[in-house]
């Protein structure tokens, strides 16, 4: 007996480390010695023989379960469950039914694996094992999860954190409490509540410890960073992925670093600039998905093909929407298989119960006849319900199939759609294209006309009335032709082939400090003199930044106001800044077109350029002009 229990234990220690095979054969030899023995004299150590062959059943089950030998581990097991209870070893019967949940689970038996996991959970909370308690209970909340029952699975995965506290200054706890808070705050976000899970994960990284494994804070810091971002807070999401990528090396979930990986890149690529950063991450986390397959694999490549897309790479980009579309297939077919396998193996399971029942049957007949009518209205009433389930389970497929149909088509629709945007940009950009010149040829017709003409007249009259000895009207009619000819200048189309835009930006920035109201400070970086900028684009931008002072100076009513040009990263950034009257920017915000003639002609320029606008202002608080461009 002494000697069994050794070779028990080092047999489950092999077990745990993995090596399953050495594990099964002692397994094996402990159960051929123990059975012999149990017709022991001695009723106790019969029992502990009977006990000990009962755990080395379940332990080759576990073994066969991690070597993913699930038909052999489901049987196994159920002769595990059977034997730990004639022996009525309840705290190993917990982990038979436990194990034996997982093991249906995997084989897509989902009823079968959520009436095992109930099983398990009553007896642990009969004997206050709470925290195989909680472990049951996150594993049947992530079946929950897998089945789309998203409430039911935030409901009962809450259950956990109502067991009272044990044991609770281990490590071993401290990191079963923080993998627990993460689980649920996944739960929690994938069923649209980021603010909860937000909290939840708030609560798991007060609880993190340096001497916790790497990879459950990794797990934490992305999980947190990815509700971050679905909440509405990109900058702390960056800092928190950041976080998480520091941990990178020492982790060895290889799924979770390529989880955190294409989370980070996805940001990358629709929060920031840095288009190449975000593709490095997305296809590093494509090459893990596509050797280890699962539902996250044609979201990678759907993300890879809008990077690409935006890098103009068009053959490549459709390359991956195809792929992502017959992974997309693949994966679903997958599922569906795996679905009408447990379907059909849970339909044998009903089958041998019915031969059982038929055996019972005849042995019943030979006992008493009356039986046999109330057995035969059995057999018929359970073939009735056989006949229900194949007819369920043959709508089920058609069901599949439509629906399969239905995302074909779906697909279809979507990149036609997609055709229509890319055909209505390019419509957009010709018009901002025509409208713009032909502002700037009315431009030049009305400056033309202005200096030639009325300027001219207005000099005729200023001589005849220097002649006249009116010396107050003359000094007035001056100032009328000397505004009217800055106004012709000013519209005109100034010559800037000759001007680089650091010597375009430094020359009308001079000419504006001369004004007294506003006073005018302007800052102008010295790297902007490095860009080799077009001639017609330096006059976009001389353009914009002369709609909007010429607006100041008629509107804001401002003291004082400030430039400032700076170059960073590939992008030009010019900001106009004054102390004036403000207005409500609210209507702006939600609509350009609503706003004046010389804002949509700034709002088209900046898209001319492929830049953008934003204005910031409230009512007595002044006015912020930001807009930038590539060079």
């Amino acid at each position: 007996l002494y000697a069994l229990n050794i070779t028990l234990d080092y047999a489950r220690f092999l077990n745990q480390k993995g090596d399953s095979e050495r594990a099964n054969t002692l397994l094996t030899q402990i159960r051929e010695n123990a059975m012999p023995l149990e017709k022991f004299p001695e009723n106790t150590i019969a029992h502990q023989l009977q006990e000990i062959a009962a755990i080395a059943t379940y332990e080759i089950a576990y073994g066969q379960w991690q070597n993913n030998q699930l038909p052999a581990a489901r049987e196994t097991a159920e002769e595990a469950i059977n034997q730990l209870e004639q022996v009525k070893d309840s705290v190993n019967l917990a982990e038979a039914y436990n194990l034996s949940g997982v093991i249906h689970r995997r084989l897509f038996m989902l009823d079968n694996a959520i009436s095992l996991y109930q099983k398990a959970l009553a007896i642990t909370e009969d004997l206050q094992n709470y925290n195989l308690a909680a472990i049951i209970v996150s594993n049947i909340s992530i079946l929950y999860n897998e089945t789309g029952k998203n409430n039911e699975a935030i409901q009962i995965s809450r259950k956990m954190f109502t067991y009272p506290q044990t044991d609770t200054l281990t490590i071993d706890y401290r990191i079963g409490e923080v993998n627990r808070l993460c689980n649920h705050a996944i739960l929690l976000a994938n069923n649209q509540q980021p603010v909860q899970a937000m909290d939840t994960l708030k609560l798991a990284i007060q609880k993190l410890r340096p001497e916790m494994p790497d990879g459950l804070k990794l797990l934490a810091y992305t999980q947190y960073a990815r509700v971050s971002r679905d909440a509405g807070k990109p900058r702390q999401a960056l800092q928190y992925y950041q976080k998480a990528m520091s941990y990178k090396s020492t982790t060895h979930n290889k799924a979770n670093i390529a989880n955190l990986e294409y989370l980070y890149g996805y940001m990358l690529f629709h929060d920031t600039d840095s288009l190449l950063q975000a593709r490095n991450y997305v296809m590093k986390a494509a090459d893990f998905a596509r050797k280890n397959p699962s539902g996250l694999l044609p979201k990678i490549l759907l993300t890879l093909d809008e990077i690409e897309g935006r890098r103009n790479n068009g053959q490549l980009a459709y390359q991956l929407m195809l792929e992502a579309y017959q992974a997309n297939e693949k994966l679903n077919d997958q599922y569906y298989q795996n679905r009408l396998s447990g379907f059909e193996a849970e339909l044998d399971l009903k089958e041998k119960d019915l031969q059982i029942a038929g055996l019972n049957g005849k042995r019943a007949e030979e006992k008493a006849a009356y039986l046999i009518r109330t057995y035969t209205i059995g057999g018929i009433l359970i073939l009735a319900l056989l006949l229900l389930i194949i007819l369920v389970i043959s709508m089920h497929k058609r069901k599949i199939a439509f629906h399969l149909k239905q995302l074909k088509l779906e697909k279809e629709i979507k990149e036609k759609e997609m055709q229509r945007q890319l055909l209505l940009t390019d419509m957009h950009k010709k018009m901002t294209e025509r409208y713009i010149c032909g502002l700037e040829d009315s431009h030049n017709r009305i400056s033309k006309e202005l200096h030639d003409g009325v300027c001219n007249d207005l000099l005729s009259v200023e001589m005849e009335m220097k002649q006249s000895d009116n010396p107050a009207i003359t000094t007035q009619l001056k100032q009328i032709r000397e505004n009217l000819r800055n106004l012709s200048h000013q519209l005109a189309t100034p010559a800037l082939s000759n001007f680089s835009l650091y010597q375009v930006l430094k020359l009308y920035t001079d000419k504006l400090k001369s004004l007294k109201t506003p006073h005018i400070q302007c800052y102008i970086e010295e790297s902007i003199q490095q860009i080799d900028f077009p001639a017609d684009q330096t006059q976009e931008v001389y353009r914009i930044l002369q709609e909007i002072i010429s607006n100041m100076l008629k509107h804001a009513n401002a003291q004082q106001a400030y430039i400032t040009a700076s170059y960073e990263d590939g992008q030009v950034n010019l900001i106009v800044e004054d102390d004036g009257k403000g207005f409500s920017a609210d209507k702006l915000s939600n609509d350009f077109l609503q706003a004046g003639l010389g804002l949509r002609s700034v709002k088209e320029r900046c898209d001319k350029l492929q830049g953008g606008c934003d204005i910031t202002s409230k009512e007595g608080q002044g006015t912020v002009i930001h807009f930038w461009f590539p060079a």
